[in-house]
């Protein structure tokens, strides 16, 4: 048995993405199927989120948070 899956998303992003999987053969549906085959086998993301947003760029410059050396130090803190 099979499911649906239904996202909203702008129409020019929709535009470009059906017109950069056309050159590669794929429909969005099938595309989305490779996507989440890809990412159950992974186990996650199957591939690296490397571009953080404005808001997490901001949280990140804004040192409002405790950083520590070694993992072992932030768990030292937790336990406190």
């Amino acid at each position: 048995m099979s499911d649906q899956i239904h996202f909203r998303m702008e129409e020019k992003e929709k535009q470009a993405l059906e017109t950069i999987l056309k050159q590669s053969g794929l429909t969005a549906s099938q595309a989305f199927k490779l996507f989440a085959k890809k990412t159950i086998a992974s186990g996650g993301l199957p591939f690296e989120v490397a571009e953080p947003n404005s808001q997490l760029t901001a949280a990140i410059n804004s040192r409002d948070y405790v950083a520590f050396d070694s993992a072992e130090e932030g768990l030292k803190w937790l336990h406190e």
